[in-house]
């Protein structure tokens, strides 16, 4: 299996929807709900045209599996039901780490649900470290997580 990354372009906008709204994918997400065409394509419109955004369609033997974006330093990733624990997410992992440090960026951080369908252990295991636990309605609800990115 041979696990690569390329950049997004507008093309790809209809794989990310469908990868978004997936019932997994939703469960890990702070919005839960299934979002339409015109709220996607607004989102995809503001977090394309930024120098500080950028987002990489994960492919396993050239077939779109997975997206990941830094959007101002906050990482977020995705994989299609059926493709996770087969060691993609992790090899795409470090390539976007790579791409990241050649685009200035030393640290990451992102944010991830306590109660979702992927464990903690899958981020500990490429580097991420629990920095601060979050509260909503006074009960733990995520952690927030950094990632210091090895110097090339």
């Amino acid at each position: 299996m041979k696990v690569s990354i390329r950049k997004v372009s507008k093309n790809d906008w209809r794989f990310i929807l469908k990868l978004r709204n997936q019932e997994s994918s939703r469960l890990s997400f702070h919005d839960t709900s299934i979002i339409d065409w015109d709220t996607h394509v607004s989102y995809m419109n503001k977090i394309t045209n930024k120098s500080t955004d950028h987002h990489w369609i994960v492919l396993s033997d050239n077939k779109e599996v997975g997206y990941i974006k830094i959007v101002n330093n906050v990482f977020g990733s995705n994989l299609l039901d059926g493709y996770r624990r087969k060691g993609i997410g992790s090899t795409a992992y470090k390539l976007v780490f790579e791409e990241a440090k050649k685009l200035g960026f030393k640290k990451l951080t992102a944010e991830v649900k306590i109660e979702r369908p992927i464990p903690l252990t899958f981020e500990e295991k490429t580097g991420w470290k629990k920095i601060k636990l979050i509260y909503k309605n006074k009960k733990p609800y995520s952690y927030k997580i950094e990632k210091v990115l090895d110097i090339l």
